[in-house]
């Protein structure tokens, strides 16, 4: 062994004891580590590029000599890091999509933001970006039986989920009908009667003109005159009131009652009110519960996203030092 070799190996000695007692005070395996735990040590430990890059050398080296995949390859953190995307994606589609699903769709002013809400939902759940969502253009959505098609610069293919039962082309087709009839119509009374009764006409021969997917609607159900987007503020406000379960209440808009004509319309079913006994304290009890329910659980999808965020960051930075050195095998 020349000078040269042994001091090298003296020196992967050195950052391999550095990393396993890293490794030890974070009660994390040192063997075999996993590529977000080398990002994590990484970020923990700062140094210079070519002391990093010694450091992932030395832990991949003594991987390898016991038999164990190196964390450090490069395919490795690449495999990690969309492993960690696809996961929150998946786990984000069906979370999203169970809440798109019970959202109403016909008969008041509140189906009108469902059918909506249920389409940003989706498009999130797909991993779409509030600004993506809010810059998104109708003529960049398709559909494909049963699946939505996000074309573009997205390149998108969002599939029924089996376990949710949800179908992405549905919940378009919805909006997207709603979206040309104001187009065609602009009367938010119209609007509100073909929504109250979910008659619709058939307007799938129209053609497709461009429009922002992401449009604001005021309480009552006004839709802006000329058609504008949504902010991603906006977007994002809409999918945290509907994750932490505190969506805002819409004001309806009186049932549409027209004269008998002898025509062959045929009036709003309006049910009859039902009274109940309840106790004087119920409403005051249950806003209560709801209240302390949600000061407590609201900040936990926020922590879950800044963590998952953070893991993802450390990935792409790690992989960043990988990919900018020349050296690929030694790592």
């Amino acid at each position: 062994m020349t000078p040269r070799q042994g001091s090298t190996v003296s020196g992967y000695s050195y950052q391999w004891s550095l990393f396993a007692d890293w490794c030890a005070a974070a009660d994390v395996e040192a063997l075999p580590a996993s590529p977000i735990t080398l990002a994590q040590f990484l970020d923990e430990n700062p140094a210079g590029d070519a002391v990093q890059l010694r450091r992932v050398s030395a832990i991949n080296r003594t991987h390898l000599h016991a038999g164990q995949p190196a964390p450090g390859r490069v395919t490795s953190i690449r495999i990690a890091l969309d492993s960690a995307r696809s996961d929150r994606t998946i786990r984000h589609a069906k979370q999203y999509q169970v809440i798109a699903a019970g959202l109403p769709t016909s008969g008041s002013t509140a189906a009108l933001f469902g059918r909506r809400d249920a389409v940003l939902l989706v498009l999130t759940g797909a991993g779409l970006s509030h600004r993506a969502i809010a810059g998104l253009d109708r003529t960049d959505i398709t559909i494909d039986g049963d699946s939505v098609w996000i074309g573009g610069r997205h390149r998108v293919d969002i599939a029924p989920n089996d376990t949710t039962g949800v179908e992405p082309a549905t919940i378009w087709d919805r909006w997207h009908t709603v979206l040309q009839f104001s187009e065609r119509y602009p009367s938010t009374t119209l609007l509100a009667e073909h929504l109250q009764r979910n008659t619709f006409p058939d307007m799938a021969g129209l053609p497709q003109r461009r429009g922002p997917v992401a449009v604001p609607i005021d309480r009552w159900g006004h839709l802006p005159l000329p058609v504008t987007a949504m902010t991603a503020a906006e977007v994002g406000a809409v999918i945290a009131r509907h994750r932490t379960g505190v969506s805002p209440l819409h004001t309806p808009r009186r049932p549409i009652i027209r004269p008998s004509d002898g025509t062959d319309r045929s009036d709003p079913i309006v049910p009859e009110p039902v009274s109940a006994e309840l106790d004087s304290g119920y409403y005051r009890s249950g806003v209560e519960a709801r209240r302390r329910a949600h000061t407590a659980l609201a900040d936990v999808p926020d922590m879950v996203d800044e963590v998952e965020d953070r893991i993802e960051q450390l990935l792409e930075r790690t992989l960043q030092l990988l990919d900018s050195s020349d050296s690929g095998g030694s790592t």
